[in-house]
């Protein structure tokens, strides 16, 4: 949860780096929580907790990431068509980085497993 937010706020910090301000401080911190932390536990309990179909407990939190931040910080368009394609990237980067790095497979469900570098170099010819 810690990388997806640090993850989330360079996007956020990158998109909005042309400004003549830097975003607010708090909120920053209130829009992280809300997309990060409280979509990640809503992804991950909430089909145990309410048992709503998967594109639900998926969906939410999608639609969440894409739509608060620019709501929040009052994106302008080229703002907005830079954020969307990190947003879209950033699961997928970091379920890469871990399985590569640190072998945790579990971030996020991918269609191919990704082996951890050392099993890489312990493979045989």
């Amino acid at each position: 949860m810690i990388a997806a937010a640090i993850v989330f706020i360079v996007v956020l910090r990158f998109v909005m780096r042309k400004r003549a301000s830097t975003p607010d401080a708090r909120a920053l911190f209130v829009t992280t929580f809300v997309v990060v932390v409280l979509g990640m536990l809503f992804a991950r309990y909430g089909h145990i907790l309410f048992r709503p179909p998967w594109w639900i407990y998926y969906g939410v939190p999608a639609l969440v990431t894409f739509l608060l931040p620019p709501a929040v910080f009052r994106m302008t368009r080229f703002e907005i068509l830079q954020y969307v394609p990190l947003a879209l990237l950033m699961a997928p980067a970091i379920h890469i980085f871990f399985s590569l790095f640190v072998g945790w497979h579990d971030y996020m469900p991918f269609p191919f497993y990704i082996p951890l570098l050392l099993e890489l170099a312990h493979r045989t010819p």
